[in-house]
C-alpha cells in the first residue's frame, strides 16, 4: 500500500492551496497513491474555513483516485469545522473529525488516529490512543527547531512501539508570523523510521508499507512518555496527568 505525506508551505488564500492540493493529488495519482495525508493548515491559517473547500477536494479526490486525509475544514453538513475530514478515492466524504475529539476514522490503513498537534502532546491523548487501539496514527505536527524535530520523532517512534503499528508526521515548512517551520514529515514502523522528509523543502513524500505486518499483540497498547521539550509547549492547555 503506498502512502504520501503532502509537506509545502500554504500560501495566504484558499485558492492558491488548492491549486498547490491540485498539483499534488495529480503527482499522488501517476504514483498510485492509496492514502494522501496533509496537515492541518494545508488551506492556510483563514479563521473561518472555506464552505466550498470539501467540496473542490471531493473532485480531486475522485478525478484522480486517490484517498485523502484533509487538514482542517468545514463541515457544511454538520455546520462545524473539522480538523480532519476523510474522502475516499471515488469522492465521497467518508467522515470528519470535529475540532477538539479523538475519534478514529477508517482509513485504507485500517482505524487510523488524527491529532493535532495539542492532542498529539496530551497525555489524554494518549490514555486514548490505547483505548482505541487504532491501526494508525497521523499526528498533524509542526517543528520551530531542530531541538523539536528529534523530540516529534521521539515520539512518533515510542508511539509505533506503544501504541499504534504505523505512525506518521505531516507537517507544513516556511514562515508564518515569526515562526520558521521545519519539515517534519515521517512514517515509522514499529520503530523503524520508513521515509523522511528534508526539514526545509516543500515535497510529496511517498512510501509502501505492508499491512499484512500489522499483528495484533496485547504488548502494543501502552502509554509512552511526551518528551518535555513537547510538553511545555502547549502547558498548561493541555493535561498530562495521565503520563506514567
Amino acid at each position: 500500500m503506498k502512502v504520501a505525506l503532502a509537506q509545502y508551505e500554504p500560501d495566504n488564500s484558499t485558492a492558491a492551496n488548492l491549486n498547490i492540493i491540485r498539483h499534488i493529488c495529480e503527482r499522488a495519482g501517476q504514483e498510485g497513491v492509496d492514502l494522501l495525508c496533509f496537515n492541518k493548515h494545508f488551506l492556510g491559517f483563514k479563521k473561518d474555513p472555506d464552505p466550498t473547500a470539501v467540496g473542490k477536494l471531493q473532485e480531486l479526490a475522485k478525478e484522480f483516485e486517490v484517498e485523502m486525509l484533509t487538514g482542517l475544514v468545514l463541515d457544511t453538513a454538520k455546520g462545524q469545522s473539522a480538523q480532519s475530514a476523510l474522502i475516499a478515492r471515488d469522492g465521497v466524504l467518508v467522515d470528519t473529525v470535529p475540532v477538539g475529539e479523538i475519534k478514529p476514522v477508517r482509513t485504507c490503513l485500517g482505524p487510523t488516529l488524527v491529532l493535532s498537534e495539542e492532542q498529539s502532546y496530551s497525555g489524554g491523548a494518549d490514555m486514548l490512543a490505547i483505548q482505541l487501539q487504532p491501526t494508525a496514527i497521523v499526528m498533524q505536527v509542526d517543528a520551530i527547531s531542530l531541538l523539536e524535530l528529534e523530540a516529534i520523532k521521539e515520539l512518533a517512534i515510542a508511539r509505533s512501539f506503544g501504541q499504534a503499528h504505523l505512525v506518521i508526521c505531516v507537517s507544513r515548512v516556511g514562515k508564518h508570523g515569526k515562526e520558521t517551520c521545519l519539515g517534519t514529515s515521517l512514517a515509522v514502523l514499529q520503530g523503524e523510521i520508513l521515509v523522511e522528509a528534508d526539514t526545509d523543502v516543500s515535497e510529496l513524500v511517498i512510501f509502501s508499507v505492508d499491512t499484512s505486518k500489522f499483528i495484533d499483540y496485547d504488548e502494543l497498547r501502552e502509554s509512552v512518555a511526551i518528551p518535555a521539550l513537547l510538553k511545555q509547549k502547549y502547558a498548561p492547555t493541555v493535561d498530562h496527568d495521565t503520563e506514567p
